[in-house]
């Protein structure tokens, strides 16, 4: 068979995957040279999401398309998919080797090996330690992204993942300390701490996420510390009111509602409810006023009437909240909520999805515009846009600004939902 030699990477799916194929990367590096496409590859490494059944189809037709693109370039699937369905993509004649994400950071002693087996599969709920790992280089990235936790205790009716991560498993606070001091020393300003259920940080070691946001504010240099989504059921009063007394945490907030109507959420099996979840996002707004608050909803779960619907619309309308990230319900085969048969038409989700888009589009823009004229902390991305501290997206005039720069900029006007300014 031939030899691999050189790497590519297809990733799918959320920041911890993208976390996932960096250390893939950084592991793989020495041995072998990563490229940035597959068109000249031996190989490439899908590294999988499994959302939804269309998140499933979209990347096997990727891999068709790859085949087609570079016919002797093999085939390597692993992530969410290869742990949730691998008998599938073993039937799959574009595949050539499978492994699952419990096995991912095995795969550089399974390349060495790749004409004795085709496939590492194993039971990811075996796996009680969080995975740490050692990071060596600076990436291509204006800010850090640092994996702390993984898998997922809870069980939504609409949600595969915990069967694709596991159980939940944390690093410990000694190794995330030491983590991002060495982002600081590679040159990093910004570190956004990221896991599957970011909320759950600790439970399996005797910490918690406050725990750790305490410690990482009175020992860490790094400048600006940044949550990824968090959990309305785990996030309370004590942690709101650390953030806002933080010269560390930035100001913003992704905490994921899904649904703004109590009977729709008590069908997804969601642990929290809407006067709950409307108080968090109040005490926010009144510790942090310039906070920038986010959330994630899914138009037309089984069985959302219109009554229902309508109910979630006027509470986001009239919330503090700054933006919405809208999926329409998809089914994902494995989950409580696929076997309902109550489901939504699709011209219906669809609708609903617009609709939420467009309100989501106008608050944000509304918020955008409450800054006009004020100056605000910011890092520097690439494109001379930057990111200031409460998640404003903001292009910059004038001259190159190296990312991950920290600047002030001024913000000088709002349109079309895009903020532009100039560093001060």
């Amino acid at each position: 068979m031939k030899s691999v030699n050189r790497i590519s990477f297809l990733t799918y799916g959320c920041k911890v995957n993208q976390v996932d194929t960096e250390r893939m990367v950084s592991i793989l590096s020495s041995d072998y040279e990563i490229l940035d496409n597959y068109i000249s590859a031996d190989l490439c490494i899908v590294n999988t999401c499994t959302v939804t059944n269309n998140s499933d189809n979209q990347i096997l037709n990727d891999i068709k398309k790859l085949k087609k693109t570079n016919p002797s370039c093999k085939v390597l699937v692993t992530g969410c998919l290869a742990q949730t369905d691998p008998a599938l993509l073993e039937k799959i004649n574009t595949i050539d080797y499978v492994v699952d994400n419990a096995n991912k950071y095995l795969i550089p002693k399974f390349l060495k090996n790749l004409g004795n087996s085709k496939k590492i599969i194993s039971n990811i709920f075996d796996i009680d330690e969080f995975q740490d790992y050692e990071i060596e280089k600076r990436d291509i990235r204006s800010r850090a992204f640092l994996k702390i936790q993984d898998g997922c205790n809870y069980r939504c009716s609409f949600c595969i993942i915990p069967f694709a991560r596991g159980k939940s498993r944390s690093m410990s606070k000694e190794s995330v300390l030491q983590k991002i001091d060495k982002y600081k020393e590679l040159g990093y300003e910004e570190v956004v701490l990221t896991g599957i259920h970011l909320s759950s940080y600790g439970k399996d070691i005797g910490e918690t996420l406050l725990s750790l946001l305490e410690s990482i504010e009175l020992k860490s240099r790094i400048p600006n510390l940044r949550l990824s989504s968090i959990d309305p059921a785990d996030t309370d009063k004590k942690l709101i009111n650390f953030i806002s007394k933080s010269s560390k945490v930035c100001p913003s907030f992704h905490i994921s509602l899904q649904s703004a109507e109590d009977g729709v959420l008590r069908e997804m099996r969601r642990r929290y409810k809407v006067g709950e979840f409307e108080e968090i996002i109040n005490d926010i707004r009144f510790k942090i006023p310039d906070s920038c608050i986010g959330t994630d909803i899914i138009a037309g779960f089984p069985g959302e009437s219109e009554e229902s619907f309508n109910e979630t619309f006027n509470f986001l309308e009239k919330s503090e909240l700054n933006y919405f990230h809208v999926f329409p319900y998809s089914d994902r085969k494995g989950t409580r909520a696929t076997q309902r048969d109550d489901k939504i038409p699709t011209n219906v989700k669809y609708q609903r999805s617009k609709l939420l888009r467009s309100l989501s589009d106008n608050k944000k823009e509304e918020f955008y515009s409450r800054f006009i004229g004020k100056e605000l902390e910011a890092i520097v991305e690439k494109n001379n846009k930057a990111r200031t501290r409460n998640y404003i997206d903001v292009s910059l005039d004038g001259e190159y600004i190296v990312p991950g720069s920290l600047v002030n900029l001024l913000i000088k006007e709002v349109r079309n939902m895009k903020a532009y300014g100039s560093k001060i």
